[in-house]
């Protein structure tokens, strides 16, 4: 309620200028400035607004790119590492199919050698108490 009230009195105050002809007296003390220079304050206004606008959205832009080159590269190295775990992974249980296989034969060889050798020594013991 209180913005509404200060609004309309800041709308109803005079104004900080007035037109004035040559060689008018000036109502009040201050500076004095022509159609055209207040036209080209007005123009360098606008177009520095234009200029920071234009500068705001190139560094959004620019810092917007730099973060997807970040981001881009990041997901490259980490897809990279993925794969490369995931073949570590893979070759390692083909090693690991290959040494059960191994162990295996290794395991039969060991008990038939023993159970062979306890045969031929049950044999022989066998023929000299005969």
């Amino acid at each position: 309620m209180f913005l509404i009230t200060l609004l309309g009195v800041c709308l109803a105050s005079d104004a900080d200028f007035v037109n004035i002809e040559k060689g008018e007296p000036a109502p009040f003390a201050g500076k004095i400035i022509t159609d055209e220079g207040l036209a080209k304050i007005i123009a360098k206004h606008e177009a520095d607004q234009l200029q920071c606008d234009l500068d705001l959205e190139y560094a959004v832009q620019k810092k917007s790119s730099e973060l997807d080159l970040k981001y881009y590269l990041l997901n490259s190295k980490y897809e990279a590492e993925k794969h490369m775990y995931e073949e570590m992974i893979a070759a390692r249980d083909e090693q690991l199919k290959i040494n059960r296989r191994k162990d295996f034969w290794r395991r039969f060889a060991t008990y038939s050698g023993f159970f062979v050798g306890a045969a031929t020594t049950v044999g022989i013991v066998y023929s000299l108490n005969q």
